[in-house]
């Protein structure tokens, strides 16, 4: 998943509309239905840039509660200047 300041989500890449949390859980189980890996519960991966809001990424989190994925891990960028 990404999540960035304009507002955007991305679900493996492809853009997702967000109207509300149990949409966008909906919208997690559909796309773990598209890429199954039997006995294997998925990996939500969250990966949101530096200016997104907070809210944005607990939307992500109790989205993956509700599409009952409890395997949560956070994707950090790194902008190369020093």
């Amino acid at each position: 998943m990404t999540v960035d300041a304009k507002g955007s989500y991305t679900i493996n890449g492809t853009p997702v509309s967000f109207h509300d949390v149990a949409g966008f859980a909906d919208a997690m189980k559909a796309a773990a239905k598209e890429n199954p890996q039997p006995g294997k519960t998925p990996v939500v991966i969250i990966n949101a840039d530096q200016f997104a809001m907070h809210q944005m990424v607990i939307n992500v989190m109790e989205a993956a509660r509700i599409a009952g994925y409890d395997k949560l891990t956070f994707a950090a960028q790194t902008s190369g200047a020093k």
